[in-house]
């Protein structure tokens, strides 16, 4: 990818921008990973939509560059459209001023007149604020039918027939709303679930690509799993093609098998008035029996509503092909039955003609009334929907249940108590229904065992049902559930999220409004959490409902609803992670977002590092909510459940050669340098006492190392040795000193009067060279060398008086200390800190280059370190610079090329270059007058 740079070269590799413009947000292919979707850019920690331009920030120590424009602009990889950042100096786009003394206003590129309205260098958003509210607004339904005969032409040497040998047919559903595209398949369950899904134009390049599933057809997914659905959402749908959705030119492929043994199925999103009240759908196949070979490719899908007011009846709306014969041109006839499989009871049969009969998709319409039982039937699955042709019924017919609609939905509420229930606080409520109709819904109420629990009702708002009565079963925790008896008195109402749940619980009730949602990413999880109080101050009404997911990208997903703080309060969501819930233990934020309301859905731009997937998968995780002004923490909820991808998972390390350690914290749980220790964690650089006193332990990278202390040799009698409880060595005294309590202290420790040991030393423990005694006159420690001739102890050992104070036995550890790093005393001096490397901050008073990642050091920059803040300028372009790039370009290299040299290597641009020769020339001119 090309980039004009006139003042850097490096603008278009911009990404990963720290949290408060903290760290050069340069890309390097060594940095975390982040998304990588093909219709958007990344530029920063912000997402960029295709088409869009904006004017690059580079953080510190760069700045933002007003005389940069940046845009996210779309790049043909053969058959893939892919975004690309693409930047260029716009100084030399700025017009001539027309006044004599132009000002360059603040956070301008151009100089303009005063008065002057035109502004060249400033970026005007691509969709206006008021069409940009109304979309947010809008909701669209479209629907897709993929046969053989409504695909793309993949391969211009395929026949459509031979694209689906196998007779597959699936129907797919999709939702636009606040720029999102949500996608839900039924997919003929004699397939396999499919491997990806591309989204694609009328040409066939491909616009955006999903994986569905990996190896052996795999989902992490309980909900898709259950209804044999495929769901999913593609986010932040660019302006251009939500231009191809809205002219219905925009086509989804379904992916089977591996490159070489390839299967697809396509269709066009088709957008459909009936799709706005669909209650029930249906996959329409090649029935049993009929004409192999004529129905090759063929298939169909119908949306399906009822409406119980005034009477019961039913609105079909069918989308199929395959149907016609060769000779049919115009007006024909196609059968549409309706009947109760079980009982062969027909429901509606009639004849609806279709004016213009099309190869790829056809539709009509038929409604007719129905009664309750029948309506029972419909939405426990029993109905069977078939299309036939009038001419050849045997040969031509399509055939297919009416079972729950295909788009992925869950109904989701928060449950409060009244206002004088006090001893429960909150609770929550999902469910779903199957692919058979049943509905099948979880509870869970905070503090409530099965004794207090007694009925689950649910009403329908209208007040024109009665409600509904749920018989729930208790298991951890949770009152779980299926009902298929009356689910076709709530369908409507549920859906429409027109229903209430009541739990009569001890002497009082909980409640909450059920809500229907689109299932993906964050709410594709297996259960929901529970927020509840950690502040209880705050009214009972306050409780939240949490959802969290990892895809297979190790990108988090989080959806959270809050009751009870009302719509004005900032508020901040973040994880509190462990390695183990244990005295002193590490805690590792993470903070997801800071957001203004009651609801927030979303996921962070970088994937989740190596620390992060291990406390998800081995520690104890925390969802918290908090005040973002007071910075009180309000709800929180342990954090279960969260099923990690394989792509994700810590690897297994190999075990066959490790030694055993004394830490007992599993392998790769804690992401701090802090050790764990007997059930406590330790800081970095501390020493301590095991439970066994003649034991003392210091923490060095992340590891608890131990030693064993010997202790000295006594001179008194065994018979008037005496040990204090909690130490480790013997006294010679008696036991009335013992309880005078006279102890000496000596590196936190405390020691007997008349007490010998071994001083502790970080790195090489006991120093069984020097024998340290706790004076009984004065309680000093005193200590002094063991005279011996041997290499440990002699001339061989560390040189030292024979008598050694208390400090100087810390001063080997203090110098090691001071070797390691002196960072901490850089920063405290005034110096400031190195975002390449935190281990080398700069001096105050230094002058240095800033590192660009992936360039290395820019020297046309040049920073300096002035009591702890740092300032930057650009290197003043000089004429031996320009002369010097003048020449290079002259040369030739050996295969009589010219020599790949630009201005900006030498911290200059072409513009500066001839205004500097130029005035050169004047100069030398009127010299030579002289």
């Amino acid at each position: 990818m090309k980039v004009i740079l006139l003042f850097v070269l490096f603008i278009a590799l911009l990404t990963g921008l720290g949290e408060a413009r903290i760290k050069s947000p340069l890309l390097d292919e060594d940095l975390p990973r982040s998304r990588n979707k093909a219709a958007e850019c990344i530029f920063g920690k912000q997402i960029r939509e295709l088409g869009s331009q904006w004017i690059p920030d580079l953080g510190v120590p760069i700045g933002v560059l007003y005389c940069m424009k940046c845009e996210c602009v779309p790049f043909q990889r053969k058959r893939r459209i892919v975004a690309r950042v693409q930047c260029r100096n716009i100084k030399n786009e700025c017009p001539e001023p027309t006044c004599e003394d132009p000002v360059l206003l603040p956070e301008r590129c151009c100089k303009t007149c005063l008065g002057d309205n035109k502004k060249p260098d400033v970026i005007k958003d691509i969709v206006p604020q008021n069409v940009a509210e109304e979309e947010e607004k809008r909701i669209n339904h479209f629907a897709a039918l993929l046969t053989g005969r409504s695909s793309l032409d993949l391969r211009n040497d395929t026949s459509p027939k031979d694209l689906n040998k196998s007779t597959v047919v699936a129907t797919g559903r999709f939702t636009f709303h606040k720029r999102n595209l949500h996608y839900s398949f039924y997919i003929s369950e004699k397939a396999a679930r499919p491997r990806s899904l591309h989204f694609m134009d009328n040409q066939g390049n491909i616009l955006e690509e999903f994986t569905l599933s990996h190896a052996g057809g795999l989902v992490n997914s309980l909900y898709q799993n259950a209804t044999r659905k495929v769901c999913g959402i593609w986010r932040r749908l660019p302006r251009d093609y939500r231009r191809l959705l809205k002219q219905e030119k925009m086509y989804v492929v379904l992916i089977w098998g591996t490159k070489d043994t390839e299967f697809t199925l396509s269709g066009k999103l088709t957008k459909y008035v009936a799709l706005g009240s669909e209650l029930f759908s249906s996959l329409l196949e090649p029935a049993p029996g009929t004409d192999s070979t004529r129905m090759a490719g063929s298939g169909g899908t119908a949306i399906v509503s009822t409406s119980s007011t005034p009477s019961p009846s039913v609105h079909i709306a069918i989308v199929f092909n395959g149907l016609f014969d060769d000779r049919e041109s115009s007006g024909v006839p196609i059968n549409v039955m309706l009947a109760v499989d079980e009982k062969k009871q027909i429901i509606l049969e009639g004849n609806i003609k279709v004016n213009l009969p099309a190869p790829d998709l056809n539709f009509v319409e038929i409604s007719t009334p129905i009664s309750l039982s029948e309506l029972r039937s419909l939405s426990r699955g029993r109905i069977l929907l078939t299309v036939s042709s009038v001419s050849d019924p045997n040969n031509l017919r399509l055939s297919g249940s009416v079972i729950t609609k295909v788009t992925c939905e869950i109904f989701q509420t928060i449950l409060t108590g009244e206002k004088d229930l006090t001893s429960i606080t909150s609770g929550l409520a999902w469910m779903y229904l199957n692919n058979q109709g049943a509905l099948i819904y979880s509870i869970q109420v905070d503090s409530m065992d099965q004794e207090q629990f007694h009925t689950v009702t649910l009403t329908d708002t209208t007040g024109k049902k009665k409600a509904e009565v749920l018989t729930p079963a208790f298991h951890d925790g949770w009152a779980n559930g299926t009902e298929d008896r009356m689910v076709h008195k709530i369908l409507e109402p549920l859906y429409n999220s027109r229903l209430d749940m009541r739990i009569a619980v001890g002497n009082g009730s909980l409640h909450g409004h059920l809500n229907a949602k689109l299932v993906a990413d964050a709410r594709d999880a297996p259960a929901p959490l529970l927020l509840k109080r950690e502040n209880f101050s705050l009214p009972s009404s306050v409780v939240g409902l949490a959802w969290i997911s990892v895809d297979t990208d190790c990108h988090i997903h989080y959806d959270v609803s809050v009751s009870g703080l009302g719509h004005e309060k900032k508020l901040q969501l973040y994880l509190e992670m462990y390695p183990i819930i244990a005295p002193g233990a590490p805690v590792l934020i993470k903070t997801l977002e800071e957001f203004i309301g009651n609801q927030v859905e979303g996921s962070p731009i970088d994937v989740l590092t190596k620390e992060e997937l291990d406390m998800l998968d081995s520690g104890v995780n925390f969802v918290k909510l908090k005040d973002s002004l007071s910075n009180l923490v309000l709800l929180s909820a342990t954090l279960t459940k969260v099923k990690l991808p394989i792509s994700c998972r810590p690897s297994h390390r190999d075990r066959d050669n490790i030694v055993p350690v004394i830490n007992d914290i599993p392998d790769g749980a804690h992401p701090t340098e802090d050790c764990f220790f007997e059930g406590k964690f330790y800081k970095r650089d501390s020493t301590w006492v095991s439970k066994n006193p003649c034991q003392m332990c210091f923490c060095q990278d992340g590891q608890a190392s131990c030693d064993r202390m010997t202790c000295p040799d006594l001179t008194c009698t065994p018979h008037n040795n005496l040990t204090t409880p909690g130490e480790c060595c013997p006294v010679c005294g008696d036991t009335e000193l013992l309880k005078s309590n006279r102890k000496c202290v000596f590196n936190g420790m405390t020691y007997s009067s008349g007490s010998k040991f071994h001083p502790f030393l970080i790195p090489i423990g006991f120093d069984d060279c020097t024998i340290c005694t706790c004076d009984p006159v004065d309680l000093e420690i005193k200590c002094r060398r063991i005279e011996s001739n041997s290499a440990k102890c002699g001339k061989g050992a560390i040189t030292t008086p024979e008598t050694l104070s208390e400090d100087d036995i810390r001063k080997w550890s203090i110098k090691r200390k001071e070797e390691v790093s002196n960072t901490e005393l850089i920063i405290k001096e005034g110096g400031c800190k190195n975002y390449n490397n935190p281990e080398k901050p700069y001096k105050n008073g230094s002058s240095y280059h800033p590192y660009i990642a992936s360039l290395g050091e820019y020297k046309c920059v040049t920073c300096k370190c002035q009591n702890g803040t740092q300032t930057c300028a650009r290197e003043r372009c000089e004429w031996k610079n320009c002369k010097l790039v003048f020449d290079l370009r002259k040369t030739k290299t050996k295969n009589n090329k010219k020599m790949p040299v630009t201005f900006s290597d030498y911290c200059c641009s072409l513009k500066e270059c001839r205004k500097i020769r130029h005035k050169k020339k004047v100069e030398e001119r009127a010299s030579h007058k002289q």
